[in-house]
């Protein structure tokens, strides 16, 4: 995408976004579109009661058409305009797209009322950022976007915080401020500083620092819970056997949390190495221990979430575009 100015400094024609047949010529820092007005004005509401305003006779024209200027980025109205006027930009979930884009899509579409576009932005992000234990387990399978191979630290995540205040969407807090918290001292402060992530304003107000700092206590916590499927079972058909895979199992969860840069008791399951341990034990031992883990994961993972965003907050947000996720039949519309 081109968003660049001129070497002596005037505006540029961005030219994938330059229709010769265009109604309207809109200036977003130094990079000018041409577009259809009339188009425009069907999307988004906000530009067809601009658009409705009759204009003075000395309205600014270029080409003959009438100039708006908007005080967006020109990197965010690139993506958002390509999305409007190119269907194949920024297709449907389960298309591939990229995050970046994803993030000044949503971000415009809410602004300029382009409920379509937020809707399907949100869809791919929201995949990013599961709620449930099931969907977290299937993740990033179910992923759409390019975000794990983004490489800017924790940033992405705090842009993401940002994100869902603006347009509303607190499901996606829970894992974005499980991320953050995951972080150690050091990072935790790169975190409270932030400011941006590549050209998407990446900042945590005041009480979403208080709730970042909340969850970095709380998951310190969380981690004993973790462990708890690692307790006798009576399932095991040899105990000496079993308690002997157990204690080897927890030495290695112990090495991975000394190893770790933060708390994160959800890697506590990720971990290969220490199901490979609990196979050496007897028949049962492996199942029995992943089912207690479910319990146990699930019971913390709630407690996290509901510790940290009201649960009908989060079910009332999320229903609104919610198709059929639970049933398998769908998801995100």
């Amino acid at each position: 995408m081109n968003v660049d100015e001129n070497v002596d400094g005037t505006p540029m024609h961005v030219v994938e976004l330059w229709f010769s047949d265009g109604s309207l010529v809109v200036q977003a820092e130094k990079s000018l579109f041409r577009v259809s007005g009339a188009v425009l004005a069907a999307r988004s509401s906000v530009f067809n009661d601009m658009l409705g305003i009759a204009q003075p006779a000395d309205t600014e024209t270029i080409d003959g058409c009438p100039m708006v200027r908007l005080p967006d980025s020109a990197e965010d109205v690139t993506c958002f305009f390509r999305a409007i006027f190119d269907s194949s930009f920024f297709e449907p979930y389960p298309c591939k797209v990229s995050f970046g884009n994803a993030l000044s899509i949503a971000r415009l579409s809410h602004k300029y009322s382009v409920d379509y576009l937020l809707r399907r932005a949100l869809v791919h992000l929201s995949y990013e950022f599961p709620t449930t234990l099931s969907a977290f387990d299937k993740w990033p399978d179910m992923c759409s976007t390019d975000f794990r191979e983004v490489k800017h630290g924790l940033s992405p995540y705090v842009a993401v915080v940002q994100l869902a205040r603006q347009v509303n969407a607190p499901w996606m807090l829970p894992l974005a401020f499980y991320k953050l918290a995951s972080a150690d001292g050091k990072i935790i402060q790169k975190v409270l500083r932030c400011k941006v992530f590549k050209k998407h304003a990446a900042r945590l107000e005041d009480n979403d620092k208080l709730v970042f700092l909340t969850c970095s206590i709380l998951l310190a916590g969380l981690e004993s819970k973790a462990v708890s499927f690692l307790h006798s079972s009576d399932k095991c058909a040899s105990s000496k056997k079993c308690n002997t895979a157990r204690l080897s199992a927890l030495t290695q969860v112990q090495n991975s949390v000394e190893e770790a840069v933060g708390p994160d008791p959800l890697d506590v399951g990720l971990n290969a190495d220490v199901w490979d341990i609990l196979e050496e034990g007897c028949s049962n031992l492996g199942q029995a221990s992943r089912n207690l883990w479910t319990a146990s994961s699930t019971s913390f993972l709630m407690e996290y979430i509901l510790s940290l965003v009201p649960t009908m907050a989060l079910r009332e947000g999320k229903d609104g575009f919610r198709c059929e996720l639970d049933t398998g039949k769908g998801g995100y519309c």
